[in-house]
């Protein structure tokens, strides 16, 4: 009859653990340890079964005591289980590191093993260890580097410097995402898919940068392109090829900055970021960007430079028409769509034209500051730019923007008076600049043209300073006189 009751007894045993270990499969907890407190309780059934009083005292005191210890070690693995690793899982508090774990079971284990023997066996094996001065010294001294990484290895983990799946970057090149880190090493899967063994203990020691803590990583490169593609036009291509990746991430934005001028090609600095860690998926990226960067370049009619050096004469037709610049022609067509310029000749277009000079600016760039001299006015052939105003100091608004076949700039080229306002391009913008050589003569012949520049002068002054209506009719006769005076005085130049 005992002995059936120790049958079903670890039978009840053995089944409880396997619904607990499926309950908690299901419920996606911490998987519980099966293996040792399986074969503790076998261990136990067959024991408690077998005629262990035929045996000498000395044999069955230590087979009962190896029954004893599977039955505490399977205890202290399902304790540790129940009362550190489920509550975690379930948000009571932080995951223990697996070091961690790994110490208070070999630690409880140990201890267990002390008391267990000390009472069964009657030996003490602290004192047998603690009595020999030779004996400790040695494991002392042999245990020193394992204890530093040991230590270490807890340091790291009890932390929140890097977790496993980290992708990490050591002193002296050393790269790689966090595999493992156990009580004596930590592992790196650097991106030859080797794996890179570093004690703890050097971790700790040295500069350690996190690359992935975030969950993405910086990935950056560069690029030399053509010093015909302007810089503007060239970092709006890099940033639509680098924008449809679907990999790089739209948070942090990339970065495209003009990175330096060299020999034979302009090199700009690409900075995107990524989910995926290590050297590995850097590289991949890197590579579809690079190749995806040489077609969008190829749609546009342009190419990767490379150090060419061509000994040729310098013709004059080469400085009268910088490449993608407008004709005289289409400037011709371009002033005479502009009300000001109406009802000058063909011929007339073209002296103005030749008296004046293309210039091209990009983005954010300023043409001319409010408060600065001048002596010309522009002309927008491609682009937009935008007129702001400055109030009071520190406070600057925006008065309007200008697109191709605007004017702007006539208030210092008529009036001989500082800038009213501050133009700033929004976008790449390509102008016509006219100055006061160049139209002095066109008034000789057109008087009419003067009383037209006067008006439109007025109505760009009304809008910057907000005239009331009153105001209009006096300020515009006092500016036609201001505008005759100066120019009469070209007249005797």
């Amino acid at each position: 009859m005992a002995l059936l009751q120790i049958w079903i007894s670890a039978l009840a045993a053995t089944a409880g653990l396997l619904v607990l270990a499926h309950l908690s499969r299901h419920r996606h907890l911490p998987t519980l340890p099966l293996r040792l407190p399986l074969l503790a309780i076998a261990t136990w059934a067959l024991l408690s079964s077998l005629p262990l009083q035929g045996l000498p005292p000395a044999y069955r005191v230590w087979v009962l005591l190896t029954d004893d210890l599977l039955l505490t070690y399977a205890a202290i693995l399902i304790a540790l289980w129940a009362t550190l690793q489920v509550p975690a899982h379930l948000g009571l508090w932080r995951p223990p590191p697996q070091l961690l774990m790994q110490l208070l079971t070999l630690g409880s284990g140990a201890l267990a093993t002390v008391v267990l023997v000390k009472q069964s066996a009657r030996l003490d094996l602290v004192g047998l260890v603690t009595t020999s001065a030779v004996l400790t010294a040695v494991i002392g001294l042999a245990a020193q580097e394992s204890l530093k990484d040991l230590f270490a290895g807890l340091e790291l983990q009890l932390g929140d410097d890097f977790t496993e799946g980290d992708f990490l970057e050591l002193d002296q090149g050393v790269r790689g995402v966090v595999v493992q880190v156990s009580w004596r090493d930590t592992m790196l899967r650097n991106m030859d898919g080797q794996l890179v063994v570093v004690p703890n203990s050097l971790v700790t020691e040295r500069v350690l940068r996190n690359l992935g803590r975030s969950g993405a990583v910086s990935n950056r490169f560069s690029v030399g392109l053509d010093y015909d593609l302007p810089p503007a036009q060239a970092r709006a291509l890099l940033e639509t090829v680098v924008l449809q990746h679907p990999k790089v991430l739209r948070e942090p934005a990339p970065r495209i900055r003009v990175q330096e001028f060299q020999d034979s090609a302009i090199a700009y600095e690409l900075q995107v970021w990524q989910r995926e860690l290590g050297d590995g998926a850097i590289g991949d990226l890197r590579s579809d960007l690079l190749e995806q960067i040489w077609y969008a370049l190829a749609r546009e009619g342009q190419s990767i430079p490379f150090p060419v050096r061509e000994l040729r004469p310098r013709r004059p037709q080469d400085r009268d028409q910088p490449p993608g610049r407008p004709s005289r022609q289409q400037c011709c067509q371009t002033l005479a769509s502009a009300g000001i310029f109406t009802d000058l000749s063909g011929e007339q277009l073209e002296t103005l034209v030749e008296g004046s000079h293309q210039v091209a600016y990009g983005p954010g760039e300023a043409m001319m500051l409010e408060g600065a001299e001048g002596r010309s006015m522009f002309h927008v052939l491609r682009g937009t730019v935008e007129i702001l105003k400055e109030l009071e100091p520190g406070h600057t608004v925006a008065v309007r923007q200008l697109g191709p076949g605007e004017v702007f700039g006539e208030m210092t080229l008529f009036l001989d008076a500082p800038r009213s306002a501050t133009v700033r391009a929004i976008e790449e913008c390509l102008l016509l600049e006219v100055d006061r050589d160049s139209i002095k003569g066109l008034l000789d012949e057109n008087p009419d043209l003067l009383e037209r520049f006067a008006a439109m002068v007025h109505e760009r002054q009304a809008e910057l300073k907000n005239l009331d209506r009153e105001q209009h009719t006096e300020r515009s006769n006092a500016l036609l006189d201001t505008m005759k005076r100066l120019f009469f005085a070209f007249k005797g130049t």
